[in-house]
């Protein structure tokens, strides 16, 4: 397991770099969740994970000083605990899933200061490159540009192994005594959750158009499954 934990750690470490290096948005939760959930075996779980994540932080964005939390890291920490903790559990994965959502999301309190602290000592690194092209040093601002990007991959993966291994004992340790009340309330959580987030994602746009859109789109769903459910 600590092998897979190191492995899931790196390659998360690696994705996430794209939020300040190139930016092409593998970083997005509901990029780089499935990905890593596919390293582990199931893409499905990381998917929906991602997908909570990306509702939830749509509408905080990195505009001036503001540092908003870190949901790629996040996203790697939920995904990686769950399917480590239990990899052979899946009649209860919906469950686990909402659980592991919750418990392991105030982790999003350590990424924003982790990336604020980053962001200071880039800083410093950026002023040794600017420095450095005044005397016409290009040696010195590569040196630092890959310093800046040498020191965030190792933030970054130390932060994911960690953070992991804090997940997977803390699901190993509490998700087995939990009743089967709590379960089922889980499990509605499971279903609950996906609808808070997209009134949060709606609250970000201009409603007044799109509501008939959407509340079209919503009768049409239901009618589908009623007849599905009908035959």
């Amino acid at each position: 397991m600590l092998l897979e934990m190191a492995a899931v750690s790196i390659l998360g470490g690696i994705l996430c770099l794209d939020r300040t290096c190139l930016q092409i948005m593998v970083s997005r939760p509901v990029v780089i969740a499935p990905l890593c959930g596919w390293a582990l075996g199931d893409p499905l779980t990381g998917l929906a994970i991602g997908a909570f994540l990306e509702l939830l932080w749509v509408d905080k964005q990195q505009i001036g000083i503001y540092v908003p939390p870190n949901d790629s890291l996040l996203a790697v920490v939920i995904v990686t605990a769950i399917l480590l903790a239990f990899p052979r559990l899946p009649e209860l994965r919906r469950e686990l899933a909402a659980f592991a959502f919750l418990a392991l999301t105030p982790l999003s309190y350590l990424t924003k200061r982790m990336d604020a602290a980053l962001i200071r000592g880039n800083e410093a690194l950026a002023d040794r490159a600017l420095q450095a092209s005044s005397r016409g040093d290009m040696g010195t601002i590569g040196r630092e540009h890959r310093r800046a990007i040498y020191r965030t991959l190792a933030s970054y993966a130390i932060f994911l192994f960690l953070a992991s291994g804090v997940g997977i004992l803390l699901l190993r340790t509490i998700f087995p005594l939990l009743s089967d009340h709590f379960l089922r309330v889980l499990r509605f959580m499971y279903g609950i959750i996906p609808l808070a987030l997209v009134a949060v994602c709606l609250n970000t746009i201009n409603f007044r158009r799109l509501g008939p859109i959407f509340c079209a789109l919503a009768l049409t769903t239901v009618i589908v499954i009623e007849l599905i459910n009908g035959f």
